[in-house]
């Protein structure tokens, strides 16, 4: 990984088994918001609170940090269960919808935010998370793909 991008990931381990992987990030626009980033745990160890577990040392090291916010996203299609994980932790849902971004368009992507101090939440509220850009660097490309 670059090191000067910001992004941090870690290995998720149980014992000496890696059970999966977390990332935390910011955008300079907005130096408030913690996002997580390639979050998964392995399907074998899902369902004991592993994720639950991670996810609580990801807003923990997101406060500490100073951030008064924890963010990410994730699609809004067929994605029941990892939307109903961040409901039950306590992350507040939001579609995002931003023409500037075209890729959210054909993508639909869902929000979600949670207050890691006693400030209230402040919605992302359609803000760019510059996901055009994100998928066309998946896709190999230099240039944003025209939506």
């Amino acid at each position: 990984m670059d090191e000067s991008s910001g992004y941090e990931y870690f290995l998720l381990y149980e014992n000496d088994a890696c059970v999966g992987v977390i990332g935390i990030y910011s955008y300079p626009e907005d130096q408030n918001s913690a996002w997580l980033g390639w979050f998964g745990i392995r399907e074998e160890y899902r369902r004991k609170k592993l994720g639950t577990t991670a996810l609580k040392a990801f807003e923990e090291m997101a406060a500490a940090r100073g951030y008064l916010f924890a963010r990410l996203y994730t699609d809004a299609v067929n994605n029941d269960v990892a939307i109903a994980f961040y409901q039950a932790n306590g992350y507040v849902s939001e579609p995002y919808q931003n023409p500037q971004d075209p890729a959210c368009m054909k993508y639909r992507t869902v929000i979600f935010s949670k207050s890691l101090t006693p400030k209230p939440l402040e919605l992302w509220d359609n803000r760019s998370i510059h996901l055009t850009e994100q998928i066309a660097k998946q896709e190999g490309n230099s240039d944003d793909q025209k939506w």
